[in-house]
């Protein structure tokens, strides 16, 4: 309902967290005009949001860097080197089984995560014990893993250790839908995106350096990132909530693992084409056998090879990254940024797949990581922008479609095993499908509806373009 013309709108009361009260239509529908963006931001007191200043911003960066040094960097690198080192005959099975096993722990646990952080009243904050607490676990995962010796006790060390840093995550992606103001979106997510691209880059380099070290391997990046998420927990803007606790029942546990695609369609297109993407990227888990099998080059030579190449891919990244959030903010509109991307990373997928030389797989990282960096930055900011406004659920929603990323992460690994048992050990099968699914993931973006206002809806909500 708005204010009679020529009237003030009555102050609302202060909230610690202050929740758009925006109801979606019965039909689902979310086509509200770019146009209406401020009045709608109005309305919900989104614009009430003070800013994130340089200090605070530059906090977070730090955080999301450290923690995907330790976090993204051993699917890349790390754990093929770790599981080549321990059982070289069975390296295909096991990686499966260690990028494998994670994801399903995930994919079981993250939604029930958010929902708890969602309810979390304790004296600091509801974000900020699951994120210290999130990586604390993952640093005690990382522990284990650099002093095994046997692929199973490996596994179990890596399952620790990755439901602990998608715990911290998590965190951080909810604190940005808590706190960050619309306006900054694109340019937040667009930075850490290129973040997201740098940190792991910065892993392998360090993980070849310490390949020879075995528990270093592991360890040093998980200190890293305990040092990095504690600093920024210690400054979050995350105070305590002053609201009645909720008592969870067995129903509303259930309902935490999930959303109805019919009332918010626009989330679930998001969600669909975060899990093909996803899933593509997981094939990538075979990069270093492929490299090796495919060029002749030991696990030395392959961590030079893919830090070389990480290095030129930087300019595309960052470059993709923060341009395509600082132009779909400045241009109102995420789907145009999605479709392309989509379409770029599969791309350099194939070109991936089918590397006969050095040249080629430096051109086809840079076209990948190029595409990496502007699905990334303005995935994030679409998913922020779609978000029910008419739940204080945000924890909740954002662990849901981290399940998008997690899923295929877990069937991945298995789906990559197989084909390779299918095509008889064949690298690049795995990265054609890979590229397939990329594809699908930037053409699930074109049913999302924007454009006009949803003619059920009582109040605006919009969707960038």
């Amino acid at each position: 309902m708005t204010d009679a013309p020529g009237k003030h709108p009555a102050p609302r009361p202060a909230t610690d967290h202050p929740v758009p009260e925006l109801p979606l239509s019965a039909a689902g529908n979310l086509e509200i005009g770019a146009e209406q963006i401020s009045e709608g931001l109005r309305e919900s007191g989104e614009s009430e949001r003070p800013k994130f200043r340089k200090g605070y911003l530059a906090l977070l960066f730090l955080a999301q860097f450290t923690l995907y040094l330790a976090f993204v960097a051993p699917i890349a690198y790390s754990l093929a080197v770790r599981i080549d080192q321990i059982a070289p005959d069975s390296r295909n099975s096991l990686l499966a089984l260690a990028a494998g096993i994670p994801g399903i722990l995930v994919v079981v646990l993250m939604p029930l995560v958010g929902m708890l952080s969602d309810r979390t009243r304790s004296r600091f904050g509801r974000r900020r014990p699951w994120l210290v607490g999130g990586v604390l676990l993952g640093l005690i995962g990382s522990i284990a893993i650099g002093f095994t010796d046997t692929p199973f006790a490996l596994i179990a060390g890596w399952s620790i250790a990755y439901v602990g840093y998608s715990t911290s995550a998590a965190m951080i992606v909810n604190h940005l839908a808590d706190k960050l103001p619309e306006q900054q979106r694109g340019r937040v997510t667009g930075i850490i995106g290129a973040i997201n691209q740098i940190a792991p880059l910065f892993g392998v380099v360090l993980g070849g350096v310490l390949a020879s070290t075995g528990a270093g391997l592991f360890l040093y990046p998980g200190i890293i990132a305990f040092v990095g998420m504690t600093i920024f927990a210690i400054a979050m803007r995350d105070p305590r909530v002053t609201a009645p606790r909720v008592t969870s029942s067995p129903k509303q546990i259930l309902r935490g693992f999930y959303f109805n695609p019919k009332r918010y369609p626009n989330l679930a297109w998001v969600f669909l084409s975060r899990a093909f993407v996803f899933l593509a990227l997981s094939f990538s888990l075979y990069n270093v056998y492929l490299l090796q099998d495919r060029l002749g080059l030991s696990p030395a030579e392959v961590a030079q090879l893919v830090s070389l190449s990480g290095i030129l891919s930087i300019v595309g990244g960052i470059g993709g990254a923060m341009g395509s959030g600082w132009l779909s903010d400045k241009l109102k509109t995420r789907k145009p940024f999605l479709l392309v991307s989509g379409i770029v990373i599969g791309i350099g997928l194939v070109g991936t797949g089918t590397t006969a030389s050095i040249p080629q797989y430096v051109v086809a990282s840079l076209l990948t990581a190029f595409g990496i960096g502007v699905y990334g930055a303005v995935d994030q900011a679409l998913a922020l922008d779609v978000l029910p406004k008419d739940e204080d659920e945000n924890g909740r929603y954002l662990s849901l479609l981290q399940l998008a990323s997690s899923i295929p992460q877990a069937a991945g690994a298995f789906l990559a095993g197989g084909i390779l048992a299918l095509f008889s050990g064949e690298y690049t099968a795995v990265f054609i499908a890979g590229a397939i699914c990329a594809v699908l993931g930037a053409l699930a973006i074109l049913p999302i509806s924007v454009g006009r206002r949803a003619e059920l809806s009582t109040t605006s909500v919009t969707v960038p373009r």
